[in-house]
């Protein structure tokens, strides 16, 4: 009896020495993905930050381009409008 005794607690603590050895291997696993999740999470803020910075200034040419066309098109009307008055040629 005692010797059946023992060898059930020897097996109960070779299965608590096997639980042990999964929750440390998956806890290194665990460690190790948060780890990489956060060098991943790190890469896509620097990408995030350099679209940014992309579209901004892509949207400051934009800006600019729009401000001159407006004033180059202002500048051809009234080129048109002394065309008209000075040559008497509609140009519209």
């Amino acid at each position: 009896m005692e010797k059946e005794l023992e060898n059930k607690l020897n097996t109960i603590e070779a299965d608590i020495k096997a639980i042990k050895s999964d929750v440390a291997v998956n806890k290194t696993n665990i460690q190790e993905g948060f780890e990489e999740a956060k060098k991943e999470r790190a890469e896509l803020k620097v990408r995030i930050d350099e679209t940014y910075n992309a579209v901004d200034g892509f949207i400051k040419i934009v800006t600019k381009l729009e401000q001159e066309f407006t004033i180059m098109k202002k500048d051809v009307d009234k080129i048109k409008e002394v065309i008209k008055e000075k040559l008497g040629v509609d140009l519209s």
